[in-house]
């Protein structure tokens, strides 16, 4: 929903890596149990089949990420393109942390391939209309330093309910209350 029709009219090959990147992102990334991922790679295998011109390497070759925040942190319109270079995204992510750094509060990351990738997927879901994710994992594993990362990539806001040992019914009514206003009311 987020291509543009011109890249990939005449770019068959292209086309099949955004439907295998969409297939990794909607269906591999909910999965946990690595007999689910086995039937998932399986299934990913025969749709492939579906596409004769090309080998299924060609299909998946990494990296496999699609965004459209790098045409936007290049001065351009919004383009959901292929990341054909990890440095590249790497060093855009960089650029951003630093200025985050700078306007909002300091985060010490390190943005290794794999933080990196999340904060595509991350950008993938909070861009969509109505978008939202659960981030599972244990403390520290950087869930929430990334999801600000992106939120500010992004120009979108962060409201975060903070718990506390004498957090209340109240409290919690307040900050939804906060949050629908911020949600609805301003913006």
């Amino acid at each position: 929903m987020q291509i543009e029709h011109s890249p990939y009219a005449k770019n068959p090959l292209g086309l099949a890596r955004m439907w295998a990147h969409e297939c990794h992102r909607v269906y591999l990334d909910r999965l946990i149990l690595p007999e689910d991922v086995a039937k998932y790679n399986e299934f990913i295998a025969n749709g492939i089949k579906e596409f004769s011109d090309f080998k299924p390497d060609m299909i998946l070759a990494e990296p496999l990420i699609y965004t459209n925040f790098i045409s936007v942190c290049k001065g351009h319109e919004p383009a959901y393109k292929n990341v054909t270079d990890e440095t590249e995204l790497k060093n855009i992510l960089n650029q951003k942390l630093e200025e985050y750094n700078e306007n909002i509060a300091s985060m010490d990351l390190v943005l290794f391939t794999i933080a990196c990738q999340h904060i595509t997927r991350i950008a993938r879901i909070v861009d969509q209309p109505c978008g939202n994710a659960l981030l599972v994992g244990v403390g520290g594993s950087g869930k929430q330093s990334l999801s600000k990362l992106t939120a500010y990539i992004l120009s979108q806001d962060v409201f975060r309910i903070v718990v506390t040992s004498n957090y209340s019914k109240s409290d919690l009514k307040v900050d939804i209350q906060t949050a629908y206003t911020k949600a609805g009311v301003v913006g």
